[in-house]
């Protein structure tokens, strides 16, 4: 899943694809390197006031729409609210990605009309709020116990289990400590019968490993998600398509004792 930031203050890339040509000209990249998925948000969970749904909607809006038409991958929004959801999923937005998990109960009955796909995300309290503390609980444990029961939450509000992936929520209040534990024991978590994405790309937790930067944490990125693939991921939210692809294709490779496809190359 390739991550086009429409807003201007992304931690990750800054603001550098914000306005609709440069977001539209970065999401056709993104499809072009690779990317099954190409996602279009437009507010940063940053620690800040959330933005009005108006100023989301413009972010956004214009950017899936010629996306969706001009790309034969399928186009998804990342929002928690319901006015935005509605107008990117009216834009032509397949999948609703909610990192609050349809906390929101309009969430769900958007979702379960327009027939789209759901990535329900596990989040430890509000969102564009910094924690004051972190929950004293084995979050391995209920993260896992809470994709269970999102699964059958969703299907008594008419989203089916086969339109639903589960996002653990790695650094959605929670403590460095806390995701790599997550992290480790991912498949507590796949063991809820869902496909499970991994949005660990350029994310604290692998900046409090390395101490690198936000801007300097590919490395980390990649060795993080080999070690998810390992533990039975198979969605991936990434900054970086081309290289990222390529260390999945590896660790695929390994894991099987097979490529997708063998290259011919000279050395």
């Amino acid at each position: 899943v390739g991550i086009v930031n429409a807003n201007p203050d992304s931690f990750s890339d800054g603001g550098a694809h914000a306005g609709t040509d440069r977001a539209v000209r970065h999401g056709l990249r993104l499809a072009d390197q690779g990317a099954d998925v190409v996602e279009v948000g437009g507010e940063s969970l940053r620690f800040a006031p959330p933005s009005p749904p108006e100023l989301e909607i413009a972010r956004v809006v214009p950017v899936i729409e010629r996306l969706a038409s001009e790309l034969t991958v399928p186009v998804a929004i990342d929002t928690y609210k319901p006015e935005v959801a509605r107008a990117a999923i009216a834009a032509g937005a397949a999948i609703l990605n909610d990192p609050t998990g349809l906390r929101e109960p309009e969430m769900a009955r958007l979702a379960a009309d327009a027939g789209v796909g759901v990535v329900a995300g596990h989040f430890f309290g509000p969102p564009k709020v910094r924690p004051t503390s972190f929950p004293d609980v084995d979050v391995p444990a209920v993260v896992a116990t809470w994709a269970r029961e999102r699964v059958a939450w969703a299907g008594e509000r008419g989203i089916p289990p086969e339109r639903l992936v589960i996002d653990p929520g790695v650094g959605l209040g929670k403590s460095p400590p806390q995701d790599l534990d997550l992290l480790r024991r991912l498949d507590e978590v796949v063991a809820a019968g869902r496909p499970v994405l991994v949005p660990i790309s350029n994310k604290k937790v692998l900046g409090a490993i390395t101490g690198a930067p936000a801007t300097r944490r590919l490395s980390g990125t990649a060795a993080a998600l080999a070690w998810c693939r390992s533990r039975g991921a198979t969605l991936f939210r990434v900054h970086n398509v081309r290289f990222l692809r390529g260390a999945l294709e590896v660790a695929e490779a390994l894991a099987s004792g097979r490529p997708r496809r063998w290259h011919d190359v000279e050395k």
